[in-house]
């Protein structure tokens, strides 16, 4: 069975990505496939990790702090 993976992202990030796999002679749907059963297989091939700092600028954001403090309340109102 087959099915569809829709995902949103920069449209120049596709068209770069899209041109990297025709100049490597690939499809990129393939090599998304290849990725997807690769990582599934064995997820330690990816190393990710996001610096401290990153948080630390977030909760200095007063935007980002309002948001998350409307988010907590309604997840308050929804658990207790």
């Amino acid at each position: 069975m087959n099915t569809t993976f829709s995902l949103r992202l920069d449209k120049e990030l596709k068209d770069n990505f899209l041109e990297a796999t025709k100049q490597k002679w690939l499809d990129g749907s393939v090599l998304l496939r290849y990725f997807m059963q690769s990582f599934t297989q064995q997820q330690d091939i990816v190393e990710f990790s996001i610096e401290e700092a990153f948080f630390d600028d977030m909760f200095k954001d007063k935007t980002i702090v309002s948001k998350l403090s409307r988010v907590s309340g309604k997840l308050d109102e929804l658990w207790f």
